[in-house]
């Protein structure tokens, strides 16, 4: 029934392994061309199609735009009495081209407070903080309302008080280093400050 070779062993069997391996390997191609639509299986090293993730410049488009870098972005201070106790702390923000000004006191007498950004970056409270200079006039401001003139704290009964206010009359750039002074109630000519702390990142 079989053809045998010179060694006496049948060829059918051998033949039929053969074309069992030839349609495994044809399967396996098959599969491997389904599975990557428009992408053909190759053994040159280096011609894998690379995965592209996330939006994509094109060519022209500007590269994060609209972010800044260096600058300063926030401004703190805490504000100390006389006698060194912490009566308070402000933070100063950029909105855009104006500073947001958010200032919490506690402990004080109620009424109105004035609040002034000065000159100079000094809070001695031996001398009752005329360290801290006059109020700060920026780019050659003269004028009235001055460049460091911010709005009055209110202090309720319990000594509390919160104000936030916004300002273009400086950058943050402008006040990093001076100081922030609190006015006693009813001071009028700027000599009677209750509170004082340098402006810092």
């Amino acid at each position: 029934m079989f053809a045998r070779n010179h060694s006496g062993a049948a060829t059918g069997t051998s033949t039929t392994r053969v074309l069992a391996v030839l349609a495994a390997a044809g399967a396996a191609g098959a599969v491997l061309a389904g599975c990557t639509p428009d992408q053909y299986p190759t053994d040159e090293k280096g011609t894998t199609p690379p995965v592209i993730t996330g939006d994509q410049a094109r060519p022209g488009d500007e590269v994060n735009a609209g972010t800044t870098s260096g600058g300063v972005e926030e401004l703190t201070v805490t504000l100390r009495n006389t006698d060194g106790g912490s009566i308070g702390t402000a933070t100063f923000t950029t909105e855009g081209e104006a500073v947001n000004v958010n200032l919490r006191v506690a402990g004080i007498a109620p009424g109105s407070h004035g609040v002034h950004i000065h000159s100079v970056g000094k809070c001695e409270a031996s001398n009752g903080f005329a360290s801290a200079g006059d109020h700060l006039q920026v780019d050659g401001h003269t004028g009235k309302p001055e460049s460091g003139d911010l709005a009055s704290v209110t202090v309720l009964q319990n000594g509390t008080g919160t104000v936030t206010s916004t300002t273009d009359a400086f950058a943050l750039e402008q006040i990093q280093g001076k100081a922030l002074v609190v006015h006693e109630v009813g001071d009028t000519d700027g000599s009677h400050r209750l509170a004082c702390g340098v402006i810092a990142e």
